[in-house]
């Protein structure tokens, strides 16, 4: 795991001194090496954590003949299949890394050796021949990658997008259509646009091939998603055979996630995906398999949990780690509101853009405690997007099942949901029972800012699990938690993977029937049936989601103070993106309880205000993520 940037469209003399700029903004993500390459009209910058073959793996990588030179960010967990394949086409390999076939396939193979790599990676590779650099991004969008075009129209890139605003040669403004979007339907890092105006991501399965004079030429390299468009017209039999099936490739996907030189650790949340991943590594060890070396002696597992509240789950936790008898080593921390606060101004700087809410705080919160023990951290990100783990997607089933299979049908899959479906309304349900007002973000939006953007649409699909599924894995939901994750793991220095984010994981399950993602009421049907001789009943027959999140409706109270003073400040109030009197009045029914608690809703409008002053009212760059800045809370 490393950082990356660089430009094209400049000489040595004006783009050098940006390389180091750039770097040094993204020194958290790779402490072990910081290294730099000049072409004619690029450059290329560097931070390494180095995790596979720490002395051979150095970058930039330049080929045996000098003419491609490589930068890369992430691990390819097929390398070896790839090295075997490209040594029989007589392709010899100086190091052990997995970088160098990169490098490798890419010159056999070109742009088409993206779709072979099962892993997540970020790279830029240029031709010194031609001076054109590509640029890839992974099929999930684990490894971010951002671009924007310098004040002499160079392009610039990096894995953050503090690296561009160091620069100097970027402009520091909100993307007006972005923070719309965020604060009307609660999502972002669903599009190539980012929370600044000019910068953007390269999404999912891209690359962007940028000739010597800056100008970018984005395209869809995969055929992924054609593929699972087709795999999903299988329905093959949900059997015993399509749950070995299942079974083979997930095991597969987490094991081949400990290939590493350095310790490897594991979120333990105490949801179905985590308890799954600690206990196939839990049976890995104990059957000396492939690559355990990397977990120690003992497996170190990470959770948060929360004493007393709704969302704690260390009861699951400790259920699990009993399991696993003495095999674990369980770490746990108990995040506070007092020490959000504390946190807030790192925590904001590491994330750069706003999130959505004030969960990925745990997670940053485990990733600090886990810094301390390992370098590595294996999780279950992805799988609820995979396996419709969100109680949502039961709605999204049932439309499927009486589009698919009638009324009849439908009907039966309700009455075996009605639990789950409790859950998702008894909050709003007890809100009105007890007169509570609702409470709406159009209500407290500005007029003229409502209008600006009234054709914007947040479009979902309906009726089809799959096609939902895919949409939320490559668009509207993973991506914003996948961005979560890396910059909270490299924060830290930490190398975040996720074996759910497997190409032949996915594969294996599109081919299978609906009914292995649910039926007969459960989700995860499939996850659920082959870790019938893993995890405990209470863990394995869970329906409440929760996840790494924070008890944010007793937080709110305890925090009304600082947020209120926030929302009530001059600056808030000289925004044109809400009516501040509106807001605040809604904000003191909300801690009074005389309205629903919408507490997201209200995380929304706090975190445009606190970015705003961070990145945009202020130079983010006359500090680094990890040093404290005021922001007045």
């Amino acid at each position: 795991m490393c950082g990356i940037a660089g430009y094209v469209g400049l000489g040595e003399l004006e783009g050098a001194p940006l390389l180091d700029v750039m770097n040094q903004a993204q020194r958290h993500r790779g402490p072990d090496g910081q290294t730099t390459y000049v072409g004619e009209r690029f450059g290329f910058a560097h931070q390494r954590l180095a995790i596979i073959d720490r002395a051979g793996g150095q970058q930039p990588m330049v080929s045996r003949d000098g003419r491609y030179v490589l930068i890369y960010n992430g691990e390819v967990y097929n390398f070896r299949e790839l090295r075997e394949e490209l040594a029989h086409l007589g392709r010899e390999f100086r190091t052990a890394s997995d970088t160098e076939v990169v490098l490798v396939a890419y010159e056999v193979w070109g742009q088409a050796a993206f779709d072979r790599f099962n892993g997540m990676f970020a790279l830029a590779i240029a031709d010194t021949t031609t001076g054109t650099v590509v640029l890839a991004r992974d099929h999930f969008g684990i490894k971010p990658l951002y671009l924007a075009t310098g004040v002499a129209g160079e392009a610039l890139f990096a894995s953050e997008i503090g690296a561009l605003l160091a620069t100097g040669r970027v402009a520091r403004r909100p993307d007006d259509r972005t923070i719309y979007r965020y604060l009307r339907y609660r999502v972002h890092d669903d599009t190539e646009r980012t929370f600044f105006d000019g910068i953007t991501r390269l999404l999912p399965g891209q690359a962007a091939t940028i000739t010597p004079d800056g100008r970018v030429h984005v395209r869809t390299y995969t055929r992924l998603y054609e593929e699972l468009r087709d795999l999903a017209e299988r329905n093959e039999p949900y059997d015993e055979d399509a749950r070995r099936r299942f079974a083979e490739a997930l095991t597969t996907a987490i094991e081949q996630r400990l290939v590493s030189d350095v310790p490897v650790g594991t979120a333990l949340s105490g949801g179905l995906d985590s308890s799954t991943i600690v206990a196939t590594l839990n049976r890995a060890l104990a059957r000396h398999s492939r690559d355990t070396e990397s977990l120690g002696p003992r497996q170190q597992t990470f959770s948060a949990i929360f004493p007393g509240e709704l969302n704690d789950e260390e009861r699951y936790i400790d259920a699990v780690a009993a399991t696993c008898s003495d095999s674990l080593v369980v770490h746990k921390v108990a995040p506070s509101p007092q020490r959000f606060i504390a946190d807030l101004s790192d925590f904001l700087r590491t994330q750069q853009e706003p999130v959505v809410s004030t969960a990925p705080y745990a997670q940053y919160c485990v990733m600090r405690e886990a810094s301390k023990h390992v370098t590595v951290m294996i999780d279950g990100q992805g799988a609820d997007e995979l396996l419709a783990g969100y109680a949502a997607y039961h709605l999204v089933y049932l439309r499927h099942l009486r589009r698919t299979g009638g009324s009849v049908r439908a009907a039966g899959g309700l009455a075996r949901s009605l639990d789950v479906l409790w859950r998702m309304g008894r909050f709003r349900l007890f809100d009105r029972l007890h007169g509570r007002d609702s409470l709406t973000v159009t209500d407290m939006l500005a007029p003229a800012f409502l209008m600006e953007y009234a054709d914007e649409r947040f479009d979902v699909v309906p009726d089809d699990i799959k096609r939902r599924l895919e949409d939320d894995v490559f668009r509207h939901s993973l991506p914003c938690l996948l961005r979560y994750e890396d910059h909270n793991t490299m924060r830290f220095s930490i190398e975040g993977r996720v074996p759910f984010c497997d190409v032949d994981l996915m594969r294996t399950l599109w081919a299978i029937d609906p009914k292995a993602i649910v039926s007969g009421g459960w989700n995860k049907r499939v996850l659920r049936d082959v870790t019938a001789d893993l995890l405990p009943p209470d863990v394995r027959h869970r329906r409440n989601k929760i996840g790494f999140t924070i008890p944010e409706r007793t937080w709110f109270p305890v925090l009304a103070r600082e947020f209120r003073a926030i929302l009530s400040s001059p600056s808030f109030g000289t925004r044109p993106y809400w009516h501040q009197p509106t807001v605040v009045e809604a904000f003191d029914k909300l801690v009074e309880r005389r309205a629903a608690s919408e507490t997201m809703l209200f995380w929304r409008l706090l975190n445009v205000e606190l970015w705003l002053r961070t990145f945009i009212d202020n130079d983010p760059t006359s500090t680094i993520v990890g040093e404290r800045v005021d922001v007045q809370v």
